[in-house]
């Protein structure tokens, strides 16, 4: 860094006024005490000319509207929306799920012919014991599957399945081209 003697001197050179306010009172001289006296020496001069100070009121408690324009600040509005959000949300997660009310069969109105149009399209998926537990005995197909109960009977001989003409068109009328070849095999 330059030393003071050449800084001194190029400011005599660049600038010779400023260097000589320098020398002299630069003239922001404080008096003494001047902040300490200066609040009561204000209110002193403004008592001197009459000048009075209104009451602060008391803290008037805000109105309605006052409180919705502070709530519609965007802060607080979007703060309020997602406080709103989580709650709907834990509501709609924490409530239980009503349960299926069994629906009762006997109050339902399925026509005659609709119950027998369905198990007749549908005989593949009813199990043989629920079909002859609903049909009346004269109803029950001609085939039946009779288990041996006895030591006998299990040792004795399998007899032919009775097949009734009926019956044996259905069955041959439901099976696919690729299960007749398969018969006949």
């Amino acid at each position: 860094m330059k030393n003071k003697d050449s800084l001194h001197d190029e400011l005599n050179d660049q600038a010779p006024f400023l260097n000589t306010l320098k020398k002299g009172q630069d003239g922001f001289r404080v008096p003494a005490n001047y902040f300490d006296n200066l609040e009561a020496e204000v209110f002193r001069q403004l008592d001197a000319i009459g000048a009075t100070t209104k009451p602060s009121p008391a803290t008037a408690r805000p109105s309605f509207w006052q409180l919705m324009q502070q709530l519609w600040q965007p802060r607080i509005a979007v703060a309020f929306a997602g406080i709103c959000t989580l709650a709907l949300a834990a509501w709609w997660y924490f409530t239980p799920a009503p349960a299926d009310a069994p629906v009762d069969l006997a109050a339902t109105q399925i026509s005659v012919d609709d119950a027998e149009a369905y198990l007749m399209n549908n005989l593949m998926e009813l199990e043989p014991e629920h079909i002859a537990m609903v049909l009346p005995e004269e109803s029950l197909p001609a085939i039946t599957l009779d288990l041996p109960t006895t030591k006998q009977e299990k040792t004795a001989p399998a007899t032919e399945l009775e097949l009734n003409p009926d019956d044996l068109e259905k069955l041959l009328q439901d099976m696919t081209d690729e299960e007749l070849k398969d018969l006949m095999l």
